[in-house]
């Protein structure tokens, strides 16, 4: 993210950014959070879960541990319904690895469990982000650092992340740092942390398949990642194993249960209807393999390669079954890459970049604006009066990712067909991506 400018400009940014996170922390915690039940907590379930098995030995997928759970978080069991005749939706509902991430807060009180895990949570976040620019091979300003961790921390998806106590940044930050190591040629350690972060699996649907194809695409060079990962794997299933014997199969369970006490369904879904849903993240999908398949020879370090990631996690986003904003954290190496050739070309300006890529962005700092007005509203209007108006922030955020999927396919193609012509680098936006300083 090259080029230089003005320092009043840079100042004025950075003011942007503390307002924009400073009115959308007040948003969640006073309007959106306004009714929701006192222990409600994403956070308890896993905790809960992971104290009950390391320390007693207890099914964390049984029954008795979920209505515990959920009688903390709603003050009694959730009532049995057709789809879960056993009431264990609001439960555990992670792989069993999960637990031994967690398993230094289960001697801890839920409370003092919770500040480690939101401390955590920030910082993991932070690095996530340094992770991303350094695997993209970008250097910034400490201003410019600044306000792009205020626009990451203080969008919806973090905020209600940190306020749900959920493990989604903690995941997204594994997967960050998995392409980091990536970048570096630690290629052995990179397949070790990727392994831990399919403790939330719906992460990594998209990007192991990918990680997977770009390996074999130079496996005498690149296996060490494959089998670190495959083993690292065998061993936190086969510990989960031994602690609790056919705990795959409790998982799957409540997997089942979960979606429908979550509505898990995609954003396809929500557009498509559930039937044609499937066939749409069909189509997602495999226009998410041509548009990258000429990256997958690519080092890490490359920016097609950084652009493939990109729109990897973006598919991921959009072909995932669930609504929940915080997943939209996978977006961010998108607007990364996207505010890298940005800056690194001013000219070549397509009709993509000229009449879509603003679209976009509009759709993103919708939530901020939004937000803002009903901060200025509540200096004069108490929070109860302007709960009504909880969802529009929200009204951008599912189509979000598919304008952010769209976008970056469009660059593939917006030149009138794939910009991967034989013996020639590729040119997207007019940067020359193998150099995209250029």
């Amino acid at each position: 993210m090259k080029g230089s400018l003005p320092a009043s400009k840079l100042s004025l940014w950075l003011l942007v950014s503390v307002c924009c996170a400073a009115s959308m922390a007040w948003y969640v915690t006073t309007i959106w959070s306004l009714n929701q039940p006192p222990g409600f907590s994403d956070l308890y379930a896993r905790w809960w879960g992971a104290h009950e098995l390391l320390l007693h030995g207890r099914n964390p997928y049984s029954p008795a541990v979920s209505h515990e759970i959920q009688n903390v978080i709603y003050g009694q069991p959730l009532p049995a319904t057709p789809n879960d005749p056993l009431a264990i939706g609001g439960g555990f509902a992670y792989p069993l690895h999960a637990a031994f991430l967690l398993w230094p807060t289960v001697y801890l009180s839920f409370p003092a469990a919770k500040l480690v895990v939101l401390g955590a949570s920030l910082l993991a976040t932070l690095l996530s982000l340094e992770c991303w620019l350094r695997s993209m091979q970008t250097k910034l300003t400490l201003a410019r650092w600044l306000t792009l961790a205020f626009f990451v921390l203080g969008s919806f998806p973090c905020l209600e992340a940190l306020k749900l106590q959920n493990l989604s940044l903690i995941a997204a930050a594994l997967i960050s740092f998995a392409l980091f190591l990536l970048s570096a040629g630690r290629l052995t350690l990179a397949g070790v942390v990727l392994a831990f972060a399919t403790f939330k699996p719906q992460f990594t649907i998209t990007l192991i398949p990918w990680l997977l194809l770009w390996t074999a695409a130079d496996w005498r060079r690149r296996r060490s990642m494959a089998w670190s990962f495959l083993a690292t794997l065998t061993v936190l299933v086969a510990l989960g194993e031994a602690l609790l014997p056919g705990w795959i199969s409790d998982f799957l369970n409540v997997i089942r249960a979960y979606r429908h006490y979550t509505y898990g369904h995609s954003i396809l879904d929500l557009w498509f209807t559930p039937s044609w849903g499937a066939v749409a993240a069909a189509v997602v999908l495999a226009a998410c393999a041509v548009a990258c398949w000429p990256c997958r020879s690519e080092p890490a370090t490359s920016a097609r390669f950084c652009f493939a990631t990109s729109l990897v996690l973006a598919a991921n986003v959009v072909v995932i079954p669930t609504l929940a904003p915080h997943a939209q954290l996978l977006l961010v190496p998108a607007f990364l890459w996207l505010l890298r050739c940005t800056a690194s070309s001013k000219a070549h300006r397509s009709w993509v970049r000229i009449f879509c890529e603003p679209a976009v962005w509009i759709l993103l700092a919708w939530q901020w604006i939004a937000a803002l007005a009903l901060t200025l509203a509540g200096l004069r209007y108490p929070a109860a009066v302007l709960h009504r108006f909880w969802e529009i922030p929200l009204y951008t955020s599912p189509l979000l990712p598919v304008a952010v999927f769209l976008l970056l396919g469009s660059l593939v193609w917006s030149s009138g067909g794939p910009v991967y012509e034989a013996g020639r680098e590729p040119i997207v936006r007019g940067v020359n991506m193998a150099n995209p300083d250029q």
